[in-house]
């Protein structure tokens, strides 16, 4: 079976974990896996062994057939290796199913399973930002809907935890449940029971957001970039006020040209690196010095984040992929997939990401840490 189809399907039902049935004359056919948990309308495998008074029953006509009611449907195995019969069998429609097998006019049954609707992709009006709570808990900045979702990967469930705000942008955890969110010119806290306090105020829309280990946070505007310390003082810039066109590598970061930021991260040595989105490059601010360096040049980098392993994923809006960086700034690779319009990328502590892929009508993305991606839907 296909790592694809394994990785879609996990539970049949306790009645397919092993079973085994007589058919007459002498044939007995056994149903060996896989164990998985059928969506109507996708194929699932199946696997059977067959044999004759005890031995392996070779080159036989094996099928696998299911009924519900009057439908019925039969689908014929082909041989495997170590006299093994596997059948793609494909469920017409949710709701519980008897299933079972037959060679020539052997027939047997194992069982009922229970079929799964197809699961409905979920869709967000002009996403810009994510934040991984928990497993089984995302928060989803909705720009173009006024509003922040909390969000169960797993089951799809939403929850409108700011049900209604002007130009939400970008969502950053700040412990014991609360999470700050910036919206316009004001960057806010907000509480476990979803009270909004101002943390501070800009004379610009305020875009991305990043909170270092000590508590500072970090904000930026279309051109400035900001610190608060402790995420309760008065922001104070700390890159951005210099000419238009003069990069200043080397030099303060206070006196280098900031241009749009998309994304902002605190590394574990002090540094913060910033999505210089205008300008084609992502600049690494060295938080003790206060000097600013080219960390990598992008055609178009948007949201990034550190990963638990220490290295980067960025995304590069130019080419719909989410790159793959060493803490350096040297190439690793990219996610295998290519996005219609990638965001904002974030890291959950399992390896996976979560990444969004913006719209008017824009979906979110979880990246298995083997690689395969799927749309964040509702079962």
């Amino acid at each position: 079976m296909s790592g694809k189809t394994s990785a879609l399907l996990a539970t049949l039902a306790a009645v397919l974990v092993t079973a085994s049935a007589s058919a007459g004359s002498g044939v007995r056919l056994s149903l060996v896996g896989p164990r998985v948990n059928p969506v109507a309308g996708r194929a699932v495998s199946i696997v059977i062994r067959a044999t004759r008074d005890g031995r392996p029953l070779r080159r036989a006509s094996v099928v696998v057939w299911i009924t519900k009611g009057q439908v019925r449907r039969s689908f014929a195995a082909r041989p495997q290796p170590r006299d093994r019969y596997r059948a793609r069998v494909v469920f017409p429609s949710a709701g519980r199913w008897s299933f079972g097998a037959q060679v020539g006019r052997s027939r047997v049954t194992f069982g009922s399973v229970g079929v799964r609707r197809q699961p409905v992709p979920l869709t967000f009006v002009w996403p810009t930002s994510v934040a991984v709570e928990s497993p089984r808990s995302l928060l989803v900045v909705e720009n173009g809907a006024g509003r922040v979702v909390r969000l169960d990967p797993v089951t799809g469930k939403t929850t409108a935890v700011v049900p209604s705000i002007s130009r939400p942008y970008s969502v950053a955890l700040a412990g014991s449940g609360s999470f700050y969110l910036t919206a316009g010119k004001s960057l806010l806290r907000v509480d476990a029971a979803g009270n909004q306090t101002k943390v501070a105020e800009a004379d610009a829309d305020i875009g991305p957001i990043a909170v270092a280990p000590n508590g500072d946070l970090y904000f930026t505007t279309e051109t400035r970039i900001f610190r608060v310390v402790g995420g309760a003082g008065p922001p104070t810039p700390i890159a951005g006020t210099g000419v238009a066109g003069y990069g200043g590598d080397g030099g303060p970061a206070t006196a280098a040209q900031i241009s749009g930021p998309h994304g902002l991260a605190v590394t574990s040595d002090g540094g913060l690196l910033v999505s210089d989105t205008g300008n084609g490059r992502v600049r690494r601010i060295d938080l003790r010095t206060g000097l600013i360096e080219t960390w990598a040049q992008v055609g178009s980098p948007r949201g990034l984040v550190i990963a638990p392993d220490g290295t980067v994923y960025l995304v590069d809006g130019s080419t719909g992929r989410v790159l793959h960086l060493m803490i350096d700034g040297r190439r690793l690779g990219s996610v295998a997939r290519v996005f219609r319009d990638p965001y904002d990328v974030k890291a959950a502590a399992d390896g996976s990401l979560y990444v969004i892929d913006t719209s008017v009508s824009g979906w979110l993305y979880r990246v298995a840490p083997d690689g395969s991606s799927a749309i964040i839907s509702r079962h």
